[in-house]
């Protein structure tokens, strides 16, 4: 389903607020997605024509659950398989102070830095061209990820790159249940709070802290 593009601006604008500023940052990044999109296959070909609500706002949704920390000096934000910047380009617009992107494929590295660089982002950014798994563990107090991985795959990846009470907030699609039961069958333990997905009704943002195994 196709979503009205003014529509979605006006939840920016009044559901999260957003500057004029922040505004034209974010129109100049999904005209960027939209440009590159035919030569890098960056998103789904079939989604660039709902660019806003199936990639902005889908991403720009969890902002309210971390955005308190996320607008402090100190805290670092870690993206796992950023891909074209969601959610980490948008968080970083909307006010992050520090994310980190992991991202291993070089072309989207490439169209993520020139997205930080359009979108006046590159001082609040860093961009991981490396696997997460070879990665040295990145001290994140926050782990955020879309599409990315099977919740126990993405714990048994990340909690090393996790610092001591630190927290992931996720967006999870319609099997978010089963995964969450998978990840407890795998030995996992953690306390979890699901939020309802604004554009995938099936879907949801998912925050999980205490994690150990």
């Amino acid at each position: 389903m196709h979503t009205n593009k003014n529509a979605v601006k006006n939840w920016f604008e009044t559901e999260l607020d957003v500057s004029r500023e922040t505004m034209s940052h974010l129109e100049l990044y999904a005209d960027l997605v939209v440009k590159w999109q035919p030569r890098i296959n960056i998103v789904g070909a079939s989604t660039t024509e709902d660019v806003w609500a199936r990639h902005l706002q889908d991403s720009a949704q969890i902002w309210p659950h971390l955005a308190e920390n996320a607008q402090k000096e100190e805290t670092k934000i870690v993206d796992f398989g950023s891909g074209a910047g969601f959610p980490g380009i948008v968080l970083s617009i909307l006010g992050a102070n520090h994310v980190t992107m992991m991202e291993s494929v070089t072309k989207k590295t490439v169209f993520l830095m020139e997205a930080c660089r359009v979108c006046g982002c590159l001082a609040k950014t860093r961009v991981a061209r490396e696997r997460i798994e070879a990665a040295k563990p990145e001290n994140a107090d926050i782990i955020t990820a879309r599409a990315f991985a099977p919740l126990p795959k993405l714990l048994e990846m990340g909690q090393r790159h996790l610092k001591a009470g630190g927290k992931y907030v996720l967006l999870k699609g319609r099997a978010y249940e089963a995964e969450l039961a998978d990840a407890r069958d795998a030995g996992w333990k953690f306390s979890v709070t699901t939020f309802p997905g604004i554009v995938d009704p099936d879907g949801v943002v998912m925050i999980l802290e205490g994690v150990e195994r």
